[in-house]
């Protein structure tokens, strides 16, 4: 379990290692979301910074990942959970802070040089190009085909009853769920706007339709890559049921995903200099664009859209948050998130307690409580090691796992356990929802303490072996 976490947690300062990289190239005009022309991008001094920026995100990374090795120790196990969340949210904040700070410093050399474009901005539409939409991209058919496949895993359930006491059909709909973003995402990219730079219409038509089929490529790519993903991974939920297994397939997945967005925005770049090479090195068509993003997030009340591509091409699209649909979504995504986290904190911090009260036991822990009358208990034995498990509705941690579970031989129960306990108590009880409750202390000898009490406590009239 440990050592997944940690393979987890190098996965994701990894992922937002690459992503505050790819912002360091040049996306229409901009750098780290900075306004600069091609000539002004490639003086010595912008380069310096970039320099300096690209060494910030390598040393982000490396503390990171050499921070979560201290969770190797002993006495850290205790407190996984915890430290490996905020040791998340504070390479994320540093990684925002690299670009905040990296990003002054460009505006304070912008300021000093005197590189100050047009604050209004054109937008220059050739209707010949509009009219070109949707002829030489990726044909739509394949990220439809693929939504239809991503329900593969959901039919095999529903005719192996084995499979579904470990895979919850409900949970198989989150490929297709993430299809059918796919499928947003390849129609975003089809309609996406093609700068017309020229006076050249063939030359502006040409580069739509080439920008196009790059676009359309790239969403299918990744459509084909998320369709491959949930196979390894449903395949590795079914058969393998090891963490570090299931963990491979989103290694997979995040970095081919990576790799597509880097080719896009390589092939897009390079259209944009075949075609449009003089054109690009005039400032005049330049318009400063910092002022529509706020602490990194997009507001523009002027746009009516509620999705814009993120200023990192091929990195999808991110919210307009002063549009009014676009703040409901934003502040419901961050209520989603703070719903995450809180039980992950809440969790990890409270222990259960179990109590004897005349005719009942009270077992109190975070969020999953529960009370059992003697007469629902037909038996108590003991577990050496605990079967193969899938929590269905808990906490799942590297020091205890509590709440709803399926357990493989027994099915439906309830799991307040310690994985330093040692032996596990199994309550047997009457009916099958749950059909058992698994317990124990956090050493073997609170187990053992446990065990004897609950014996005591339920006397004659109780199968105990």
């Amino acid at each position: 379990m440990l050592l997944t976490l940690l393979i987890l947690s190098w996965l994701i300062f990894g992922t937002m290692a690459a992503f505050t990289l790819f912002y360091k190239n040049q996306q229409n005009q901009q750098i780290l979301g900075v306004t600069l022309s091609a000539t002004h991008a490639q003086s010595l001094e912008v380069q310096d910074i970039i320099s300096g920026y690209k060494r910030m995100c390598y040393l982000i990374f490396l503390l990171s990942a050499g921070l979560s090795l201290l969770l190797l120790l002993p006495a850290a196990a205790s407190f996984t959970e915890f430290f490996l969340l905020i040791l998340v949210l504070v390479n994320i904040f540093f990684n925002w802070l690299a670009v905040h700070r990296y990003q002054r410093r460009l505006r304070t050399l912008k300021k000093e040089k005197g590189w100050i474009y047009q604050r209004s901005r054109i937008v220059t539409v050739d209707m010949n190009v509009v009219k070109e939409k949707g002829k030489a991209g990726v044909s739509a058919v394949w990220s439809w085909l693929f939504l239809l496949l991503s329900f593969i895993p959901t039919f095999y359930l529903l005719f192996s009853p084995t499979a579904r006491a470990f895979y919850p059909v409900v949970f198989s709909m989150i490929g297709p769920f993430c299809q059918l973003n796919m499928i947003f995402l390849y129609y975003q990219m089809r309609n996406s706007h093609t700068p017309a730079l020229s006076e050249n219409t063939e030359i502006n038509k040409v580069c739509a339709r080439t920008q196009e089929r790059i676009r359309t490529q790239a969403a299918t790519l990744s459509g084909l890559t998320m369709l491959v993903f949930w196979f390894l991974f449903s395949f590795s939920v079914f058969y393998a049921g090891d963490g570090i297994l299931i963990i491979l397939p989103v290694f997979v997945l995040i970095t081919a995903l990576l790799l597509i967005a880097y080719w896009q925005q390589k092939k897009i770049r390079a259209a944009e200099n075949h075609f449009f090479g003089p054109e690009l090195q005039n400032e005049s068509h330049l318009s400063e664009q910092e002022g529509a993003y706020k602490w990194g997030c997009y507001y523009n009340p002027s746009d009516p859209r509620i999705f814009v591509p993120k200023r990192i091409a091929g990195m999808g699209f991110t919210i307009n948050l002063a549009h009014p649909v676009g703040k409901a979504v934003g502040f419901g995504i961050l209520a989603l998130v703070l719903a995450a986290l809180i039980p992950v904190f809440y969790g990890g911090a409270k222990d259960y307690v179990i109590t004897e009260n005349g005719s009942q036991i009270t077992i109190d822990a975070a969020m999953y409580d529960l009370s059992l009358a003697k007469d629902r208990i037909v038996s108590v034995s003991t577990l050496e090691s605990l079967p193969r498990s899938l929590r269905t509705n808990g906490y799942g941690g590297e020091s205890k796992s509590f709440g709803h579970f399926t357990v493989e031989g027994y099915g439906k129960c309830m799991l307040y356990v310690y994985s330093q306990g040692g032996a596990y108590i199994v309550l047997k009880l009457d009916g099958d929802n749950p059909g058992y409750v698994i317990v124990n202390g956090k050493t073997p000898a609170e187990t053992e303490n446990l065990y004897r009490s609950i014996k005591a406590w339920l006397g004659e009239g109780v199968s105990i072996y």
